[in-house]
């Protein structure tokens, strides 16, 4: 299979670099899980258009279940034009949820600016990755090979780099690392349409499983980064919001895990007051990189008690040059400013 054949060519390369401790399968995982609490499909990437226009874009697929009630869906789309900053965003959530947002308000429908995803959940544990919430679609059609079809993105995705085992085994878990599980394929080349205009570029893809990253009391601030010298991040801090204090923080650089080092260098405060640290430096291993977003203004509505996030590209300069994304989640529950 082509993944372990890059496996296998990155072994052969680089002698030096640590052998993957995998705690799974990453090839035999992308699918549905069954009682997990929280899973989600996540992607980001660069494109150019062949009329020379630039976009950045992500999207995420959630599902989510407790017990004794439905799973349900919930999905975000962003696509922003890189010269001038406009965006197309949605937010959404299964019409599954309804009868529960009936319950706790009184009327059955969703805050704006949410929507709803028509019909009911098609997949179901063990089925192989084939995500559809409405228009929207996620499959994978061969060997480290993706459909994603999303809002006005319409892309065929290729695997050109080894899966990532965030941590060093894939689990990730706060508490019982078996709690968590996180793969990355760091870097994916894009071939399709957006807004129907031929285009290209390169992706990045996260799956994630479990339980303990979703708890009200935890937050974090993630990067995905993809470096010049073809190497790639994943790092992240996670915050007990409860204590007020770091859970930890790793940074997964291709086969190496280290300690992380993050101070925010620049804070942007939102419409709605919340106060997001934007810019950051990371140092890590050999790693020693200046985080800075491409635009300040990206604060997200979401459903639920997170009320919003930041969530957008960066670029990135120090030890090594790149470009990525950042995640900020729970700041506004943290950090909001009364008038």
């Amino acid at each position: 299979m082509k993944w372990l054949l890059l496996i296998s060519l990155a072994a052969a390369g680089c002698a030096s670099e640590p052998p993957v401790r995998w705690a799974f399968d990453p090839h035999q995982e992308e699918g549905v899980h069954g009682d997990v609490e929280v899973e989600w499909w996540y992607h980001w990437g660069f494109l150019t258009d062949e009329a020379g226009n630039e976009w950045t874009a992500f999207s995420a697929f959630f599902r989510t279940w407790k017990k004794d009630l439905p799973i349900t869906r919930y999905f975000l789309y962003d696509l922003t034009n890189l010269k001038t900053g406009s965006r197309t965003y949605r937010s959404a959530a299964g019409a599954e949820i309804l009868p529960l947002v009936e319950a706790l308000s009184g009327e059955a429908k969703l805050p704006a600016p949410h929507q709803v995803i028509p019909g009911k959940p098609l997949e179901k544990a063990g089925d192989p990755l084939k995500l559809k919430y409405g228009d929207d679609l996620l499959e994978r059609t061969g060997d480290g090979v993706y459909r994603l079809k999303v809002g006005e993105v319409d892309l065929v995705l290729n695997s050109v780099a080894e899966p990532m085992a965030v941590e060093g085994t894939g689990q990730t878990g706060i508490g019982k690392i078996e709690d968590m599980n996180y793969y990355t394929l760091p870097r994916l080349e894009a071939t399709g349409t957006v807004r129907g205009v031929k285009a290209k570029g390169v992706f990045w893809y996260d799956h994630q499983w479990g339980a303990t990253w979703t708890g009200p009391a935890i937050g974090w601030s993630w990067w995905g980064l993809q470096l010049d010298d073809g190497s790639h991040v994943n790092a992240y801090v996670l915050r007990d919001l409860k204590t007020k204090s770091m859970i930890r923080a790793v940074c997964t650089h291709d086969r190496r895990v280290y300690p992380l080092e993050a101070v925010p260098l620049d804070h942007w405060e939102s419409r709605t007051k919340v106060r997001y640290p934007v810019a950051w430096r990371l140092k890590a291993g050999p790693l020693d990189l200046t985080v800075e977003p491409i635009f300040k203004e990206r604060e997200s509505a979401v459903l639920g008690e997170q009320e919003s996030i930041w969530e957008g590209p960066v670029t990135v300069t120090g030890s090594v040059t790149g470009r990525g994304y950042q995640e900020l989640v729970s700041y506004a529950r943290e950090r909001r400013r009364t008038r």
